[in-house]
């Protein structure tokens, strides 16, 4: 049985407004699923996120207790109190009517694939908006294929940043103190949430942080172990594109 996580929370600047959502990178499906429920004065109840489930596709993981939700709560980026986002386990009801389960092994995946930030300011970061946002590094992250985008994996808000290549994720910051800090996506659990090596620094590279992190981490015997040493990726512009590029 495939178990997924969904997620509950309410959207900053858009009064009483909560968004369910779904993870559906480990059910080999880029982004996530959702569901925005009307301005209320509270959250939605139990029944009424269980109900917007089954519309998505998706039932509680274990019907005998039925949904359980655990609630975290994540100061806001703007650093004027905090919001909460609640967690549970679900399946997708197919796996419930006889369609076959999609295996998922206990061990980890290297290849992550996320939605966009559930609150706050979403979206790609203009290139010309990163070296004022993180830094000078970043300013040719873009020359290298890659796109940063607001919103981080663990704190969802606009003051992270992930950084992807292609759908793929590669590296993403969390808050650290009173600043942030930048991390190498090197494995994802089975819940879909990425571990990501600490840096000391922003990388100039990410993508060979990523391969050294991954070097670090794993067993030379691991099948996603980076064989042999980084080769760097040729700037965007560096050679002629289209057709004619061999």
């Amino acid at each position: 049985m495939t178990e997924v996580m969904a997620f509950l929370s309410p959207q900053e600047g858009v009064g009483g407004v909560w968004r369910l959502w779904v993870d559906t990178a480990l059910l080999g499906r880029a982004g996530s699923v959702q569901h925005d429920f009307p301005a209320g004065p509270t959250a939605p109840s139990v029944a009424a996120r269980t109900r917007a489930l089954a519309t998505l596709g998706f039932a509680p993981a274990d019907p005998a207790p039925g949904l359980v939700w655990r609630w975290t709560e994540i100061p806001s980026f703007r650093g004027e109190g905090a919001t909460v986002v609640g967690e549970a386990l679900v399946r997708p009801i197919a796996e419930t009517k006889g369609a076959p389960a999609v295996p998922v092994s206990g061990r980890r995946r290297t290849t992550t694939v996320v939605r966009d930030a559930p609150r706050g300011k979403r979206g790609p970061v203009a290139p010309e908006d990163l070296a004022e946002l993180l830094g000078p590094e970043a300013a040719h992250w873009p020359a290298l294929g890659l796109a940063v985008h607001h919103g981080g994996v663990i704190d969802h808000d606009g003051s992270q940043f992930r950084v992807l290549d292609g759908h793929e994720l590669v590296g993403f910051t969390m808050a650290q103190g009173e600043g942030r800090q930048y991390r190498a996506v090197v494995h994802t659990d089975r819940e879909g949430l990425p571990y990501g090596e600490p840096l000391p620094a922003l990388p100039d590279d990410p993508l060979r942080a990523r391969h050294e992190a991954l070097q670090s981490f794993l067993r030379p015997t691991d099948p996603d172990y980076p064989q042999g040493p980084y080769v760097p990726r040729v700037a965007q512009g560096a050679v002629s594109e289209g057709p004619e590029a061999v």
